[in-house]
């Protein structure tokens, strides 16, 4: 009887440890509980690349973001136009950003990606931006080719974007720094736009 509550212990004690260790694996070594912990720690890591979008901008024309970056440093978010919550205080944040460049003659560039390209149309992006004020020389708005495209390029990125049932999204709003080379250095939030921006100044004066 003792050797095999032993042996029943013992397995415990084993399935416990693999527990323990995969979990670890899962979390960095327990540091991110959340999906959105894990993918900013992947993109601090310098493990996430932007992938490569066929978008169509404001103004109707494609725009194709290479995968091995356009050889700009940008920031990048996911807004549709008609969400009146997050999306709103991501171009509010932008539009901050936006200022900052223009006083800095900064080399950065910003680049809002539409998760809803069904609606958001090019007189929808052009709305979007004159109501943040967009400056179409430091800020393009665009939306993919096709809601197929987005959601392919979204899953790489670990950018959530789920119909809500009430004609809108629950997605992550947040900053995500573009270097040069297309790699992602960082993903902050959305209050944190000056982090963001200075990583992205940082890696813009670092030029090749």
């Amino acid at each position: 009887m003792q050797g095999r509550l032993g042996i029943t212990l013992l397995a415990c004690a084993l399935l416990l440890a693999a527990f323990v260790t995969a979990v670890g694996r899962l979390t960095a070594g327990f540091e991110h509980w959340t999906f959105e912990g894990l993918r900013r720690q992947a993109a601090a890591n310098g493990e996430m690349h932007f992938p490569a979008m066929e978008l169509i901008d404001s103004s109707g024309r494609p725009l194709r973001f290479q995968a091995g970056g356009n050889g700009q440093v940008m920031l990048v978010d996911f807004i549709y136009t008609s969400c009146e919550s997050v999306c709103q205080s991501l171009g509010v944040e932008l539009f901050q950003a936006q200022q900052q460049i223009q006083q800095d003659a900064s080399g950065v560039r910003l680049l809002s990606v539409s998760v809803d390209p069904l609606r958001d149309t090019p007189p929808a992006l052009t709305a979007y931006g004159k109501r943040h004020r967009a400056d179409e020389r430091l800020w393009t708005l665009a939306a993919p080719g096709t809601a197929d495209d987005g959601q392919q390029a979204r899953r790489k990125l670990g950018v959530i974007a789920v119909a809500d049932g009430s004609g809108g999204f629950a997605h992550n709003g947040a900053l995500h720094v573009v270097d040069r080379s297309g790699r992602l250095a960082g993903i902050f939030d959305t209050t944190e736009w000056q982090r963001a921006l200075a990583l992205a100044k940082q890696l813009d004066e670092a030029r090749p």
